[in-house]
């Protein structure tokens, strides 16, 4: 639209397939009206929180209505930054739609790294017998593809209480397992309800402003204030949710409220994650059908379960780890690595501290 030429690669075969690819149930847990895309919104009729597979056909449709220019199947291998030109070289190799690769080079004045906030999966290869595991599955969230249909009395674990963790947990319950979670730290825990209804009410919901101006008023309030603003709503959140709160405190759950009381979207701009928009788990867990281990850190993978730092054991036969995903710019090579953390600390620093 600036009349600038880009480019977009990406490893993946189709465009979408990061969300087409992930576990079955997944869906968004942002109210559509908080996710429009520009120039082309998502239409009326669609679902107040879209499916995985939904979002991944729209942003395909979305680039081809758009005539965006991408190369599939594509991976960067080495970008480097020449100063005297005031350009990057970049080795790109590719796969053609016949089955065969090619490589090319670029020499582009911007590299914009457009991962995701959650680029790169965080898996704990350091833990002691993961080669040993001899139960149905061992992977981490990024990889689950579902909990297996006719499966009453199977037993699985999922390590990590967030949005992946429950969704994942709750996938497994409903599919006949008994499950076990393990929290090692605390979690923010919001009800999807509380956020449509106090969150976000008014800005972004269905009789809101256009969410051009919801996005131009949200943003111009300093940080601070903002964060300012976030303590009451985060009060008056856990004030409707209060009911289920207690309940978690009381089946073992640790709870927090975000960084200094500023709730669930503080803690997503200034840690990236720790937190759950509570979609049904969270009674679950009440209810004593998901089971909490609360505290605990895992020390070594059994041949049909794991081990805890503080010696409890468990047996299962499905594991799935869900250790969080590493922020935005740990994938890059040495010279972009070098750019990419003078953005971070210049200007991603300064928009969450409050500049």
């Amino acid at each position: 639209m600036l009349g600038v030429d880009a480019l977009i690669v990406d490893r993946n075969e189709r465009i979408g397939d990061n969300w087409r690819m992930r576990y079955h149930q997944l869906v968004l847990h942002d109210p559509v009206w908080y996710d429009h895309m520009p120039y082309i919104s998502f239409p009326p009729h669609w679902p107040v929180f879209t499916p995985k597979d939904k979002l991944a056909e729209f942003f395909e449709s979305y680039a081809k209505l758009l005539e965006l220019n991408a190369w599939m199947s594509t991976s960067i291998d080495k970008a480097t930054w020449d100063d005297s030109k005031r350009q990057w070289t970049v080795q790109l190799t590719r796969k053609k739609p016949d089955g065969t690769t090619e490589s090319r080079t670029l020499h582009p004045r911007h590299i914009i790294q457009a991962t995701g906030h959650s680029g790169e999966k965080n898996f704990p290869s350091h833990i002691n017998g993961l080669t040993s595991f001899q139960g149905d599955r061992l992977c981490h969230s990024s990889e689950f593809s579902g909990a297996k249909s006719n499966s009453a009395g199977k037993n699985a674990i999922v390590v990590g209480c967030c949005n992946s963790g429950h969704d994942i947990a709750q996938d497994f319950y409903e599919k006949g397992y008994h499950v076990t979670m393990i929290q090692r730290s605390s979690t923010c825990v919001i009800s999807s309800d509380a956020i449509l209804k106090i969150g976000l009410a008014g800005l972004y919901d269905e009789t809101a402003p256009p969410v051009e101006d919801a996005d131009v008023f949200f943003h111009s309030i300093p940080n601070a204030v903002l964060k300012g603003v976030h303590v009451a709503v985060t009060a008056a959140q856990n004030a409707h949710d209060a009911k289920t709160l207690d309940g978690l405190t009381k089946a073992g759950f640790k709870l927090d409220q975000g960084p200094d009381d500023a709730g669930l979207f503080m803690k997503y701009f200034q840690r990236g994650g720790g937190y759950y928009i509570d979609v049904g788990a969270s009674q679950l867990i009440i209810d004593g059908k998901i089971k909490i281990k609360q505290g605990q850190e895992i020390a070594e993978i059994l041949p049909l379960g794991c081990g805890s730092r503080m010696g409890a054991s468990w047996r299962r036969m499905r594991l799935c780890l869900r250790p969080g995903i590493r922020t935005c710019g740990r994938r890059r090579g040495p010279s972009l690595g070098m750019s990419w953390r003078i953005w971070w600390r210049g200007c991603g620093d300064s928009i969450k501290r409050g500049s």
